[in-house]
This record gives C-alpha cells, structure tokens and sequence, in this order.
C-alpha cells in the first residue's frame, strides 16, 4: 500500500495543500510533475484576475464615495429649457385659410412644448424630440379663434380602432379661469386623420384641416368665438389654458406632454394663461345730414290716399299704420378707409306729432330695386318705373320678404331702430345695391306717426350711424 500524507491524500494527488484550503487533482505517477506544473500556473493566473478585480472594485467604491451627493445634497438635473406658462394672442385682420398648410400662416408667438419644457410627466427629459415634440399658435379675429399645431413624430398612428388611442394634439381654454372643467369650457383634441372633437361631441361651426408631413404632422383649427361665451376680446381677455401632445408608435399611448400641469385633457390649478390682446378699435361713427359735408340721406313717404302725390320735399315723413303710409329712406355709407369694417347699423328718427296716443308696430324691409326721392309715389319707383305692386309690396321685386329691423311707436321723441348686421355690412360692402329701407306699419291701432325730415329742423333730422371696426394704432 502507497504511503499517505497527514491529510490522508497520496502525495502525487496533493497538488495545493494549506490550512483550510485543499486543491486535489487525481493524477497517475508518470503525468505528476507536466500536471502540477499546469495547474501552478493556472493558479498563479486565478491570483493575478482576483488580485485586480479587488482593486478595481476598490477604486469604483472609492470613486462613487467621493461623486455621491450626501443625504441633503440636490442631485444635477439637465437643464430644462424655461418658458413662460403666461401667452398671448393677437389680433390679425386676415386669417389663415383653413386646409392643414401652414404656409399661409403669420408671424405669431409659438408655443413650444418639448420634453425639455413640459410640466409633465416627471421623466419627460428623456423624451427626444424626434420622438414627440411640437409648438402651437393662437391667433384671433373679431370673429374666431385661430390655431395651428406642428408635430414631431417619427411614427405617425391614425384610424387606430380607439380613436382616443392615436396620435393626437389636445388644447385646454379653461375659459372661467376655475381650474376645473365646468360648462362653457372648450377642450379641444385633433388627430392627424383630422378627427376634430369639443368636449368629447361633435365640432359644430368649427373648421379645421390636418396634414401628414414628413417626420410628423401639422392641423389648423378655426374656433367660433361665441364659444368663449360671447366674450368680446377688446379688453384683453384670459382664460386659463394648456395644451399636450400624445403619441402611440403602434402598441397604444407610449408617451405623452403637458405644457402646463400634471393633465393634458382637462383644465387644472396649475394650467397656463393666454390673454387675446393687441384687438382692433372699434366705435360708432355717426352720419348726421348736413354734418361735416354729409348728404348721403334722403327719404319721402308713399301715400295711398294720395297715390299719385310725391312729399321728396317735405319737412315731415309719415307711417301710418294698416298698410296706408309707408316712408322710403336711403343712407349711403361712406368709405372709412382700408382694412375698416363695418359691423352693424342703426337708424335714428324723431317723431313730432300723432293723431292718437296709441301703439304702432314697425317693420323695416331692404328695398330691392332704385327709386327716386323727387319723383316716388305710391304706384311710382320713379319718373319712368311702377312699383311691381303699388306701395313697393312685391316680396322679392320691389322689397326683400325679410324684416331687418323693426319696432314700437308708442310715444313722441326719438326712437333707433337696429338694423341686421348683415344687411349694413352689405350696404356698405355694395353701394351699387344698396337701394335703402322702407318703413311700413302694418300691426296695431290705426294711428298716424309723423316724423322730422331730412329737409326739415336739422336738430330732430333722422340720423345713422355704424359701429365700425378700424385697425390698431389707426387714427
């Protein structure tokens, strides 16, 4: 029997032997010597790696000890590009046309919303802006709200079968200021399959247009202005506002962006502001004849007691009630300069006398064809033309069918009469068509109103005016 070691290890199988520490390799006696010195060599190498790997491991400790903030030390953030949550928007006298191109669009603030700039989500600075990004303008006129949206998208998802899911642009007009959604709010989403919604329904009286572009998409919106409760933006309105982007690369909502808030979809406490400033001057200017060189009114009453009679001359006009006096009257409207609009009408006259103190309803109709005022009567346009029905009653050739004003004559005085808007800002688009009105009381007590003339005292003649829209800074 071979002899043992004090380890009970045959001494040609001892390769590595220490305290605690065995390494045996079981070797035959002529393969001792060639084995063991391979695996001494083995082993010196093992030391060598675990050797440096301590050190290095040390090293890393040591660095990540001295670079670690303490308990109390902020840690560095990239720098997040600052923008205010405080926009406004200006007035412009000629909006865009609403077709998804952004080309026709004019200088106006934009409204950048990045992962750098967005108020959420918390890790929106990793988002690159490849991936989702966008800016926004708003604009106005007297009449609508102007928006246009640009994306970044490298993957652009529409018709998806959840609509809510797609790529999609929201924008929040927190019209109360309350923070809150409530009624009368207008919470916008467009898609870039031009999927328009408000407050989730349907966009009635809205435009708008979106366009697939290379490296993302682009959208137009036109808002009605009533939708922001009627408000009249001349006094530099705010409302509170936000506006986001959301992106699905194909597998639902991926990433989202809020320019202001923790929410894109609804108002919050912590949303933006956009105040509509820079708004046109508006104001009456008022056409007195006689007044500053204005001759541009004149007026005569249709009589069927005397048909046959003209009163172009006279210092009173007349309407009488039961389809027996009527009174021609045409105002021209002089041009107010470019860019000027002229938004709505109304016509003054004084009544200095009637035969009861009882009530007469008046209604006022465009006239459609010309007339004379030195030569119209009751069967006559003038010299050369009959009415088409005596009193210029011909719904459609004589007058429109259409009220464009009308009221109660009940006392002595001035009365003013509002005249459609549309029907003065075609008189003043069209002087060629514009013919006048006519003054006809055909409901009430049979009570005979006479009126000052323009031929009569200049004090209590009849007046016009316009409520006419001028640009900024204009004189």
């Amino acid at each position: 029997m071979k002899e043992r070691s004090s380890h009970g290890v045959r001494p040609e199988d001892e390769i590595f032997s220490s305290p605690g520490f065995a390494l045996h390799y079981t070797l035959s006696p002529h393969k001792f010597h060639r084995g063991a010195v391979l695996t001494i060599m083995m082993m010196k190498r093992l030391l060598t790696l675990l050797f440096i790997g301590s050190v290095m491991a040390f090293g890393v400790i040591a660095v990540a000890q001295a670079e670690s903030p303490t308990v109390n030390q902020a840690v560095t953030r990239p720098a997040m590009e600052l923008q205010s949550r405080d926009v406004r928007a200006s007035w412009f006298l000629h909006p865009p046309t609403i077709d998804g191109d952004l080309s026709d669009w004019p200088i106006a603030t934009k409204i950048s919303l990045t992962g750098q700039n967005a108020a959420a989500p918390a890790d929106s600075e990793l988002l690159r802006e490849e991936d989702l990004s966008g800016w926004l303008s708003v604009l106005w006129t007297s009449d609508r709200v102007y928006l246009a949206i640009s994306v970044r998208d490298e993957y652009v998802v529409r018709e998806s079968r959840n609509w809510m899911n797609d790529d999609m642009a929201s924008i929040v007009f927190d019209v109360d200021q309350s923070g809150d959604y409530s009624v009368g709010d207008v919470l916008l989403t467009l898609s870039p399959d031009s999927l328009l919604t408000v407050n989730g329904g349907w966009p009635a009286g809205y435009e708008w247009a979106s366009t697939i572009i290379d490296g993302g998409w682009q959208g137009e919106i036109s808002i009605p202005r009533q939708e922001f409760g009627g408000v009249d933006f001349l006094g530099d309105v705010q409302v509170g506002f936000n506006w986001g982007l959301q992106d699905n690369d194909g597998i639902g909502v991926e990433s989202w962006l809020s320019w202001a808030g923790p929410e894109y979809l609804r108002p919050t406490p912590d949303q933006g502001t956009l105040m509509f400033t820079d708004g046109p001057i508006r104001k009456w200017v008022a056409f007195h004849p006689g007044v500053d060189g204005y001759n541009g009114l004149v007026e005569t009453t249709l009589s069927s007691w005397q048909p046959d009679t003209n009163y172009g001359n006279d210092a009173q006009f007349t309407i009488y009630s039961r389809n027996q006096f009527h009174t021609l009257m045409k105002f021209d409207i002089p041009d107010l300069g470019p860019d000027v609009r002229v938004l709505k009408g109304r016509v003054h006259i004084y009544a200095e006398s009637r035969n009861h103190e009882w009530t007469s309803y008046v209604r006022i109709y465009r006239l459609l064809r010309p007339w004379d005022e030195g030569a119209a009567t009751w069967f006559q346009a003038d010299a050369s033309t009959r009415w088409a029905v005596a009193g210029a009653n011909s719904v459609g050739v004589d007058r429109e069918g259409q009220a464009i004003g009308g009221g109660t004559l009940d006392r002595l005085g001035w009365f003013t009469f509002n005249l459609s808007s549309s029907a003065v800002q075609d008189m003043y688009a069209n002087p060629d068509t514009n013919y006048g009105i006519i003054f006809r009381a055909e409901e009430g007590s049979s009570v005979r109103y006479v009126f000052t003339s323009s031929e009569g005292n200049g004090e209590n003649a009849p007046w016009f005016e316009v409520y006419a829209e001028f640009p900024p800074n204009s004189d």
